[in-house]
């Protein structure tokens, strides 16, 4: 696709207050705000941002009109269609209208975009039918399926169609192995005619559909636009901060479009389910297309390099297949590979460049990894046995790492750890991470998370008198607690222990030489 598709461009600054959705339409008259939605959660870490911009800024103000933060507004115009013969095409449509997620700072009330100002109205409740659910939104990516050319009593097709999509994507590797961070969810929205429009090759067939789709956008017969109005407002009305959406085509003819808001794909053939993982690889993670649009532009993505040695993706050089191929969307690009990717050609997989940027946008879209802790992370005082524990995101197997340590001493690499009520105080950190071999490269450090405790404790091993011994046992097991120490009692082992040692020094003493 076209600069419009990279969807991991960082925003000012971190969610502190929550997120918000602002849907902007821009056209040759410029941009317009549609909608305003604020989310009450925790934002993404790295909010959806293109970086072909419109020229103008979305400024978000408090009640006093200082400008607290702005975002660039993105130009979500263009459009494109793979083929099934090899390359593809695209178009700039006249007018588009684009979800822009941002962080909503502390004591923000209302945004404004030229002369338009705008406050937040409260997110609907979430009334789409759930395919699949993992967690809380805030905490996953959400990916909404919508239908068009549906009749009601073809609605039973509608959703079989998504559970076959569904099937598909989530078999392919990154998506497969993070399934657990997704959220799936169906809009059932029944069309009055079934199939879509087609006006391609002479062709003036109109039918009267939930979104009005239509093949021959653009003047290119197999791209299949929509009404934008129409499927932005059910993204309003159903699930505002989705991460991705489909619109699903009820017709045989290929076809489909991907673009920075939506992508869409026909269901009735041999490629569907291929044309839609495609094109969801640009509005969901935001990969460019690997086919020549057959001119040049400025600009680079995060599979697309002005690079000829492939300087971009330096750390997947020693792969066999990976280098610098031309083209890559622009004539002036270079592309992973020469031909082993869904990108460039019809297929099942993605290269390791583009499964690395899959997985760093899976991550991109969460708030963090680490996402519950108990106790809270801060100061923590420990007068007895208590476990820390933590919550984290990440792959299906459970393929984490975990390292505890208490001021660099390592205690525990497990996800919970026990300090004992007596021993050393300090700094009890946690370190959560992906070891997962498909990213060399986190520059973001979008994989790694950690957090941090001060813990006091009593001093370990204080006797009668006060002295103090060495330090305590932060097994988690019955250490031995002295008197004193405020540890608690002696638990079974060290009760084994104790007892050995009272009769060691017995017998030292009945051995020894008067």
């Amino acid at each position: 696709m076209s600069l419009v598709f990279l969807l991991l461009g960082l925003l000012s600054g971190t969610a502190r207050a929550g997120s918000a959705v602002a849907f902007i339409e821009i056209s040759d008259d410029g941009p317009a705000l549609v909608d305003l939605v604020g989310i009450s959660a925790e934002g993404p870490r790295k909010a959806p941002a293109a970086p072909v911009d419109a020229g103008a800024w979305l400024e978000v103000l408090d009640a006093e009109g200082r400008t607290l933060a702005r975002v660039p507004v993105p130009d979500a115009r263009q459009r494109s269609v793979i083929l099934p013969e090899g390359g593809g095409a695209s178009v700039t449509l006249a007018a588009a209208i684009a979800p822009v997620t941002f962080a909503w700072p502390d004591g923000a009330t209302h945004v404004r975009l030229g002369a338009q100002t705008l406050a937040p109205r409260a997110a609907p409740p979430t009334t789409p039918v759930p395919v699949q659910e993992s967690g809380p939104s805030d905490a996953r990516l959400d990916m909404v399926f919508l239908g068009d050319g549906y009749t009601e009593a073809e609605l039973p097709d509608f959703a079989a169609d998504v559970d076959r999509m569904v099937a598909y994507l989530l078999s392919i590797e990154p998506y497969g192995a993070y399934t657990g961070l997704f959220n799936i969810w169906r809009v059932d929205a029944a069309s009055a005619e079934s199939g879509a429009s087609h006006r391609e090759n002479g062709q003036d067939v109109s039918r009267d559909t939930a979104y009005g789709c239509y093949y021959g956008c653009g003047n290119i017969a197999r791209l299949v636009c929509c009404q934008d109005s129409a499927v932005m407002a059910e993204v309003r009305a159903s699930v505002p901060d989705a991460d991705g959406v489909l619109v699903l085509i009820n017709d045989d003819t290929y076809g489909g479009a991907g673009g920075f808001s939506y992508a869409t794909a026909y269901t009735g053939g041999a490629y569907d389910t291929q044309v839609a993982a495609h094109e969801l690889g640009h509005s969901l993670i935001g990969l460019w297309d690997e086919y020549s649009y057959g001119y040049a532009a400025n600009g680079e993505g995060p599979n697309c390099t002005a690079d000829s040695g492939g300087a971009t993706w330096t750390q997947w050089l020693d792969e066999r297949e990976v280098g610098a191929y031309p083209v890559c969307s622009y004539t002036n690009l270079f592309r992973p590979t020469d031909a082993s990717c869904m990108m460039n050609t019809l297929q099942d997989d993605y290269c390791p460049v583009c499964r690395e940027q899959a997985v760093l946008g899976i991550y991109g879209r969460l708030p963090s990894l680490l996402v519950a802790a108990e106790p809270a992370p801060g100061a923590v005082t420990v007068d007895a046995a208590q476990t820390f524990t933590a919550t984290a995101l990440g792959p299906d197997d459970g393929s984490l790492t975990w390292r505890w340590t208490l001021d660099g001493a390592l205690l525990s690499e497990t996800d919970a750890v026990t300090l004992e009520g007596c021993g050393p105080s300090g700094a009890l950190t946690l370190e959560v991470a992906d070891p997962t071999p498909w990213v060399r490269l986190d520059p973001d450090g979008l994989l790694t998370d950690a957090a941090t405790w001060e813990v006091t404790r009593a001093p370990c091993g204080a006797d009668d008198s006060g002295a103090d011994s060495d330090d305590a046992d932060d097994s988690g097991g019955g250490g031995i607690s002295p008197k004193g120490c405020g540890c608690g009692s002696v638990g079974g082992a060290g009760a084994l222990w104790l007892a050995g040692l009272v009769f060691a020094v017995r017998r030292r003493r009945v051995d020894s030489p008067r």
